[in-house]
């Protein structure tokens, strides 16, 4: 009996006190699952919530959900927006740093017409992943989608632009005419006063870009003039729209080294001012010019005989001669000209070309070689500088001033018509016309009253003699044949002075050959002009073969 009612009295273990431990665990197990099933929370600041609705607006990634926007708050400044953001916890390594978020909505681009399903189902929030392994929790939306994904492969690349026109992000990047790229951003330095863009060019014509290649913005129009006429070509309906950038290597030269990316490299307004940068290796001349410089520009050409070598690089010199601009001396007339001979204009190997240019210079001059004006636009009276042999020039030398060689200049074209014309006309108006028709005039109204006194005396000394008295009319006659002899002698007088070998008549002789000279000039123009009045501006046109006729 005493065993048992020792065993009963012994306390007996309870699990009641394990319950509200469990339930503890319980609960906390099921709260960890539900915000883990919750996912993570990302803020987005934006600004402005158009088309956004909380609860309602999805986040994507290539059209796959991976979120929803709780809520909208203003934020504290009221300049802007905070969305809270629900990701689910399968896609947070998703969020990184470098990570881009922006709306998805109906847009129309050089690319085409995207997001229209975003009509029935409202606008989304498309996440575009980054590269870095941080995480973040505070992201900014962009205005405009991102334009390259970053898993597509190529290379990207830096555009500065002076004096080019703005190009808008999109805008294409074409390699003779086909798209290669485009441009991802663009931004203007307020300090240097430039347009910074960045570009991407696809894998794998992201080896097109070498270290030679040169850039240059396209219209998407392309004029040429030449002898067969105007021929207008165009590019794409987008190229023509935004415009885009075109790239290739300089004429006659072949890809060199392929870029490393992010390379910086300049884009010119044009295909012309790109092939301008080319040449580097030149010398500056100055050419005087006695006669006016009106329609010569900087970048007005310098030619040889229609070959391009050179261009003006300041009309007329901004240089200073012991103070004073070089155009203000005293002791000169001219008009100084600064131009550069580009020797990689004359021969692709410009150093080959330096060396024959400076060997044979002084020897050219020698032989007549001179600059002058010649007129390249007659509409907008632009004109350029040639280099020519003049066989009939007056002696020369390659002049050394104190800043540039001087190349002597005559004057041609129609310049040189022009002075001929204003030179003519100078003779003809000294020539003593008015004076001398005075003296016609003087001498023929002596005549005339002559005339008339002879015919009365002959009649009165024919009344006379029927009458037998002519003693008296002999006198009378005497008296006025002395007054005609007198009168022969100042008309011979005066004749002589028109005489062949006098100086007058001379004097006129040449004016009259200057005159027929200048009418032979002008005479081919005159006839072009006639048959074609349009030879101005495009070329004349030749006759067209006769065709033999039909027996």
């Amino acid at each position: 009996m005493n065993e048992h009612a020792h065993i009963e009295s012994k306390p007996k273990f309870s699990f009641i006190w394990f319950i509200p431990v469990i339930a503890l665990l319980i609960t906390g197990w099921m709260l960890y699952q539900h915000q883990i099933n919750q996912g993570y929370t990302i803020f987005v600041k934006m600004a402005s919530a158009e088309g956004i609705v909380a609860g309602k607006t999805q986040v994507k990634v290539r059209n796959v959900k991976i979120g929803t926007v709780e809520t909208l708050r203003l934020q504290l400044e009221q300049n802007a927006v905070i969305a809270r953001v629900q990701i689910d916890s399968h896609y947070d390594h998703l969020l990184t740093e470098d990570a881009k978020l922006w709306v998805v909505k109906p847009r129309i681009d050089e690319s085409g017409i995207s997001g229209m399903n975003t009509l029935l189902s409202g606008v989304y929030l498309e996440l575009e992943p980054g590269q870095s392994e941080a995480r973040s929790t505070l992201f900014t939306l962009q205005e405009e989608p991102a334009l390259i994904s970053q898993d597509v492969s190529g290379k990207r690349f830096q555009l500065k632009a002076k004096q080019a026109e703005v190009l808008d992000i999109g805008s294409g990047i074409y390699f003779r005419n086909y798209k290669i790229g485009q441009i991802e951003s663009a931004k203007f330095n307020v300090d240097d006063l430039i347009m910074e863009y960045g570009i991407f060019i696809f894998s794998p014509y992201d080896k097109l870009i070498t270290t030679n290649a040169i850039f240059w913005v396209s219209s998407g129009v392309d004029v040429n003039l030449s002898t067969e006429g105007i021929q207008v070509s165009t590019g794409s309906l987008s190229k023509l729209i935004k415009g885009g950038i075109s790239v290739d290597y300089p004429p006659n030269s072949t890809a060199s080294d392929v870029a490393s990316a992010l390379r910086q490299y300049k884009l010119h307004e044009n295909f012309a001012a790109a092939l301008e940068k080319r040449f580097n290796n030149f010398d500056f001349f100055l050419v005087e010019f006695e006669q006016s410089i009106r329609g010569l520009t900087v970048g007005a050409p310098v030619e040889y005989r229609g070959m391009r070598i050179g261009t003006v690089e300041q009309a007329p010199a901004q240089i200073e001669r012991d103070g004073q601009p070089l155009y203000f001396q005293q002791d000169t007339t001219s008009v100084p000209v600064l131009i550069k001979i580009e020797y990689g204009r004359i021969y692709e190997q410009s150093d080959l070309a330096e060396s024959y240019w400076q060997n044979n210079i002084e020897k050219w001059i020698r032989n007549g070689l001179r600059a002058s004006l010649k007129s390249g636009n007659i509409l907008t009276g632009a004109v350029y500088i040639e280099l020519d042999f003049y066989s009939k020039a007056p002696k020369a030398v390659l002049a050394n001033s104190s800043v540039y060689p001087i190349l002597p200049s005559v004057s041609s074209g129609f310049t040189a018509i022009s002075e001929q014309v204003t030179d003519l006309l100078n003779k003809l108006n000294n020539l003593p016309l008015s004076q001398t028709m005075t003296t016609f005039d003087s001498t023929l109204q002596e005549y005339r009253l002559l005339a008339m006194e002879m015919n009365k005396l002959i009649s009165e000394f024919n009344q006379q003699d029927l009458a037998g008295d002519t003693k008296g009319s002999l006198g009378q006659i005497n008296t006025t044949l002395s007054q005609l002899t007198s009168s022969l002698k100042q008309f011979e007088k005066t004749l002589t002075n028109y005489q062949q070998g006098s100086g007058m008549v001379d004097q006129l002789t040449d004016t009259l050959e200057e005159l027929e000279s200048l009418s032979n000039t002008l005479k081919p123009i005159s006839k072009g002009l006639t048959e074609q009045p349009s030879m101005l501006i495009f070329d004349k046109q030749s006759p067209e073969d006769k065709q033999p006729r039909k027996k």
